[in-house]
Formats: C-alpha cells, sequence, structure tokens
C-alpha cells in the first residue's frame, strides 16, 4: 500500500532528522577529541573507563612510593657506603697502632684524634637524613637517629612504602635500614667501640689487649654493616624492577583508556564526509518525492 502524503513526510522527516544528529555528534566527537561525551553515549565504555581511571590511580600511587622508596634508598646508599669507607678507616689507624709496637705517647695521641675525627664522621653519617627524617631511625620520625653519645634514638623496624598489590596493606619495600644494623647495638655499636680506643690511645699509654679488643669489635660492625649495605642494595634492585614494571602497567590501562574515550580521526572524518553526504542526497531525494512541501526548503 503506498504511503500518504503525511506519512511520507513524516519518514523523510525522521530520516533527515537522524542523520542530522548523526552529523553534530560526529563533528562534537572531532572537536572535542572524545568519544565518550557523556555516559549514554555507551554506558558499558563508559563503566570500563571508570575501572580504568581507578585502576591507573591506583598505579600512579604506588609509582609515587617507588619514586620516593629511589630517593630514600639513594641517601641511604649513599650514606651506608661512606660510613663502611669511614669504618676501614678505622680499622687501619687501629692496625697501625697495634703494628707499629711501643710508640710515644705523642704518637698514640695523634692516631687517637684521627680516630676521633672518623668517629664525628660517622655519627654525622648515621644521623643523615632524607625530608627531614633521619634515614636510620627506623620508623621513628626522629630528626636524629643518635644522640651525640651514640646512643640510639629510633626503633628497629624499617621503614617501608607499598609499591604494588599483595597481602594485607600490599606489596611493602624497605627504604632503608636501621642504625642498629649499619652501626651495631648497645655497648657493641662502632660509636662505644671507638670512643673506647680513643679514651685509651688519648692515654698515651694504651695496652695491646684493648686496641685488639677494640680491633675485633669494629670488625664484627663491620661485618653486619656490610650485610646491612647488601639489603640497601638489594632494595634498590626491587625500586628499579618495580618501577619498571609499573610504568609499563600504566601505559597499558591508559592505552586501554585511550582506545575507548578518544576519537579515531581518520575514521570519524570518513564516517563524517559519508553521513554528510547521504544527508545531502536524502535532501535531494526528499525534494523531488514531496515538491511540494517544506522539505525542500531544508
Amino acid at each position: 500500500m503506498a504511503l500518504s502524503s503525511d506519512a511520507l513526510i513524516a519518514t523523510l522527516s525522521g530520516q533527515l532528522t537522524a542523520q542530522a544528529a548523526n552529523i553534530a555528534e560526529l563533528q562534537m566527537q572531532l572537536g572535542s577529541g572524545q568519544v565518550l561525551t557523556q555516559p549514554s553515549d555507551n554506558p558499558a565504555a563508559v563503566t570500563q573507563v571508570l575501572a580504568l581511571s581507578s585502576q591507573a590511580a591506583q598505579l600512579t600511587s604506588w609509582q609515587s612510593n617507588v619514586d620516593l622508596a629511589t630517593s630514600w634508598l639513594g641517601v641511604a646508599n649513599g650514606a651506608a657506603n661512606s660510613a663502611l669507607a669511614s669504618m676501614q678507616s678505622a680499622r687501619s689507624l687501629l692496625l697501625q697502632a697495634i703494628n707499629q709496637g711501643t710508640q710515644n705517647a705523642t704518637g698514640y695521641e695523634a692516631l687517637g684524634t684521627q680516630l676521633g675525627g672518623v668517629a664525628a664522621n660517622l655519627l654525622s653519617l648515621a644521623n643523615t637524613q632524607f625530608a627531614g627524617r633521619a634515614v636510620f631511625a627506623g620508623t621513628s620520625a626522629s630528626p636524629e637517629a643518635y644522640d651525640a653519645s651514640g646512643t640510639f634514638l629510633g626503633t628497629t623496624q624499617s621503614p617501608s612504602v607499598i609499591v604494588g598489590p599483595g597481602a594485607g596493606a600490599g606489596q611493602s619495600l624497605a627504604v632503608s635500614v636501621p642504625g642498629t644494623a649499619l652501626f651495631g647495638t648497645g655497648a657493641a655499636n662502632v660509636f662505644a667501640t671507638l670512643s673506647s680506643a680513643v679514651s685509651a690511645l688519648s692515654s698515651g699509654a694504651p695496652s695491646a689487649a684493648s686496641l685488639s679488643s677494640a680491633l675485633n669489635a669494629l670488625d664484627s660492625v663491620i661485618a653486619g654493616a656490610q650485610g646491612a649495605s647488601a639489603v640497601l642494595g638489594e632494595s634498590s634492585q626491587r625500586a628499579s624492577s618495580a618501577a619498571a614494571a609499573l610504568t609499563t602497567q600504566i601505559a597499558s590501562v591508559q592505552a586501554s583508556q585511550a582506545s575507548l574515550e578518544n576519537v579515531n580521526v581518520a575514521t570519524a572524518t570518513t564516517q563524517l564526509s559519508l553521513e554528510t553526504t547521504s544527508y545531502q542526497a536524502a535532501l535531494w531525494a526528499a525534494s523531488q518525492a514531496i515538491p511540494e512541501t517544506l522539505v525542500k526548503f531544508l
């Protein structure tokens, strides 16, 4: 059955309106660069984008933690290496005092002065700071890890940050070691050991037994410090690996998000050209089919 004039007009009008809407949407997408200009455009895609955005935010947060860990570990590693070098210098001075046999008081006192300087440098290194915190104070927020006498002020727990998913709060990464791991504990720490040796040398007549005891105690501290330095090095490697993995994951999530959100300019431009051509053809066809209507003036 043939369509009435009114029905034909309604059909053609609906077709032209739909095509005009498609053209307007494509123009808006090309102008904004976004496919999803409002949630109703593609609810499923919008849901995916929101999930990807949340995932990207979490990954970025972990990446910030890794950056913090890398900086903190860089400072801690540098201080630890310098501390080990100072401990070796102290060891050389003690060996010199032991191996050169009996010296005059002036010679011993000079060695005691040098050893005191090494001890002061070690105390300064032990109180190395990063972002206002002592890096070797454990989880304490104290600006100092040791007081002037060499007494430890921090905690024995290593500070850490979360760098990925895992049990509990997530995968943690230690950003330092407590001072007790690097400088020894209690009366056997490097400060007490060197203080005792300095006192013996400054007397001008240290006993061989006291110097040998100090050397043995220092060797024990050095062994512990080497282990602590190795832990810091391992943490630095973990930080580097975590940073690389997070960079890859963030790039992947962002690419997935962009594929859902961003306009494919070439495809959209071609589609706009086809829609425009089709719309113009439909206008012409409508003007021919119902020449006495207002369609020919559209």
